[in-house]
């Protein structure tokens, strides 16, 4: 290996480095702006990080202010569900005993032949079952085995009663928590607003500020000196025209390193340069031409699509480049032939080609490329 391929190839091997590096920064801030418009389309992908972390500041200030209402609160719902559990086992046990009771009076009454009204007989509670265990105890003639059951329901009712009572007072223990907590909830209430409208200020759909955040936090933190941040920052028109290029540069440096590997002849310093900006522009031509034709469809068909560059998949972009920066040539004939073809279509109908004035040097003929023509 002479000294010249040897530096020949460690151009290539600097060129592929840097072309790496500088791709790796501009799709990883493209694609977090296409995650971006995907999660929240009002944002078109675009945040912006200083805003973002002054918003951040102020939320975790307002957070640590509303600390202890929301300690509070919390702490009052415990509460509350507690002693919502606490009744509703209370008035269970309260309504079995009741109807047990209830059972009881009316045998001990079906046996004494008393008649009660349709309305007492209705009441359940401990006044309305009082009532009835009284009228018993005061009647004569019941059964001694009657007599204790009487004496028995006397208790049970006396029970019941305080049951209630406490009940009641849970009740209004309640009600003193229900208007705690909406005296708390409502300082709490206030926070939360103040932490959306910020959170609004940098995302429009405030839904989605928490994972956004964290997106753009990881990005910023995983990128060399936040540059990826600052290009996130960027309008995706410009962002996907970078990524063009440098995909089209990588797909020139993948044309030629093949080539210097396994080709007779050498590649020189020259060609690695003038293959970059071929392929670079290779790439451009062809994502402008792609465009172009999603957009002509799109016309055509009187339907209309999302062509906004927030609205173009980084992967698709990047692939469309490395196409073109591998098959530059091909690529650049095909869109010359295309291109002729569109204008040539009205000029050959409209008019017939004159003949020739001069034959001679030029053999009546016009070289597309600017040259003499064929002989």
């Amino acid at each position: 290996m002479t000294f010249y391929k040897f530096a020949v190839g460690v151009v290539l091997a600097l060129a592929m480095v840097t072309v790496l590096g500088f791709s790796a920064l501009v799709f990883s801030s493209r694609d977090f702006q296409y995650g971006v418009a995907q999660v929240s389309p009002t944002t078109n992908g675009l945040i912006s990080f200083a805003r973002l972390d002054a918003a951040e500041a102020q939320i975790t200030e307002i957070e640590t202010e509303s600390a202890g209402p929301r300690g509070e609160l919390l702490e009052i719902e415990q509460q509350i569900a507690n002693l919502d559990t606490q009744v509703q086992n209370a008035e269970s046990a309260a309504n079995e005993a009741r109807a047990t009771m209830v059972g009881a009076i009316a045998e001990i009454e079906t046996r004494a032949q008393l008649q009660t009204a349709e309305s007492a007989a209705a009441d359940m509670s401990a006044q309305g079952l009082s009532q009835r265990v009284n009228a018993l105890a005061g009647r004569g003639g019941l059964a001694p085995t009657d007599q204790q059951a009487v004496a028995s329901l006397r208790t049970q009712v006396g029970q019941l009663a305080q049951q209630e009572e406490a009940l009641d007072d849970r009740g209004a223990e309640r009600s003193a928590l229900v208007t705690r907590q909406r005296l708390v909830g409502g300082q709490v209430a206030e926070a939360n607003r103040r932490v959306f409208a910020l959170q609004q200020s940098v995302v429009p759909d405030y839904e989605s500020y928490t994972r956004i955040r964290g997106e753009a936090y990881a990005l910023r933190n995983l990128s060399p000196l936040g540059v990826s941040a600052y290009l996130a920052e960027g309008h995706p028109a410009l962002l996907s025209t970078m990524l063009v290029l440098l995909m089209g540069a990588l797909g020139a440096l993948l044309y030629l390193f093949p080539a210097y590997l396994n080709r007779a002849a050498p590649v020189t310093m020259a060609e690695i340069v003038v293959r970059l900006i071929f392929g670079m522009c290779a790439a451009l031509a062809f994502y402008v031409l792609a465009n172009a034709a999603i957009a002509g469809f799109s016309i055509a068909s009187n339907v209309q699509q999302a062509t906004t560059s927030a609205s173009l998949n980084p992967f698709t972009v990047s692939l469309v480049g490395i196409i073109a920066g591998v098959m530059s040539e091909d690529i650049a004939k095909w869109i010359q032939d295309r291109g002729r073809g569109i204008f040539q279509q009205g000029g050959a109908q409209a008019s017939a080609p004159a003949p020739a004035a001069d034959s001679g040097a030029f053999g009546g003929g016009v070289n597309p490329h600017g040259g003499p023509g064929a002989p």
